[in-house]
């Protein structure tokens, strides 16, 4: 417990976060799957164009987005430059991006 508390004070205790367990099949359709272990590897790729959609499963918006999305996705399916990609914001948490509303 001490310790614990320590790094509390030391600014070294990290957060839990939130994060699904990676689908063996993320990358399979056009729009990928991210979650919060696959997040900064696919988005901090340099080398990449990223759209992300942080979404919430139960949103109405959200829910209108997916056929316009999806169709995005098929569009830059073949541009090995470009991911379009999309995240449950409410079931995965990232330490550097915080969403408040959907």
């Amino acid at each position: 417990m001490e310790e614990f508390v320590q790094s509390f004070f030391d600014g070294t205790l990290k957060q839990h976060l939130l994060s699904e367990d990676l689908p063996a099949d993320w990358a399979a359709k056009p729009v990928k799957v991210l979650v919060a272990a696959n997040f900064d590897e696919v988005v901090f790729d340099t080398t990449k164009k990223v759209l992300v959609e942080f979404y919430a499963p139960w949103c109405g918006h959200c829910k209108q987005l997916v056929p316009i999305y999806d169709k995005l996705g098929e569009h830059f399916e073949n541009d090995d430059d470009v991911i379009i990609a999309k995240i449950d914001a409410t079931a995965n948490e990232l330490e550097h991006t915080k969403i408040t509303s959907f």
